[in-house]
């Protein structure tokens, strides 16, 4: 984790094993073949191994998966600063793609900024591993709303 990342209570003590849980119910990660490796309040850190079946015409990476993992990163950086029983949705991200996704495996960590009862403002960053060495490839600012339920909005 970032030296510099501003620590922030968590509400719910069960935040890390919420977070782990809500994780492996998104097929979208599966299919990716993304997993969470890491979970503190206001901070997750997601890994993807490079394979053939999320890459684009040119072999990198697809900007829609690191852009996944990236987004799905930074939302559950903000859920673990929620209340019990509280969900998250991504209500706006903005990402700058600097370099292809050309690497071993992917990391996409997300942190939170600014934590509100409504909307959280988090940031994110990808970088492309290849023999434990780190390249930044790809920043993103997001905004996430607090669901009151988990379920689905109408």
């Amino acid at each position: 984790m970032a030296a510099d990342h501003p620590r922030f209570p968590p509400k719910d003590p069960d935040f890390e094993e919420r977070g782990r849980s809500g994780f492996t119910r998104q097929p979208l990660m599966a299919t990716l073949g993304a997993e969470i490796v890491l979970v503190e309040p206001g901070y997750v850190e997601i890994a993807m191994p490079f394979a053939p079946h999320i890459l684009q015409q040119h072999g990198f990476v697809h900007a829609g998966a690191i852009s996944a993992i990236v987004d799905t990163a930074c939302g559950f950086a903000a859920m673990t600063l929620m209340p019990r029983g509280a969900g998250v949705l991504t209500t706006e991200f903005k990402i700058n793609l600097m370099s292809p996704g050309k690497g071993e495996r992917f990391i996409a960590a997300g942190r939170v900024v600014r934590p509100g009862n409504k909307l959280m403002v988090t940031l994110g960053e990808c970088f492309a591993e290849t023999g434990g060495t780190r390249k930044l490839i790809a920043m993103m600012t997001a905004t996430m709303m607090v669901m009151d339920t988990p379920g689905i909005v109408d």
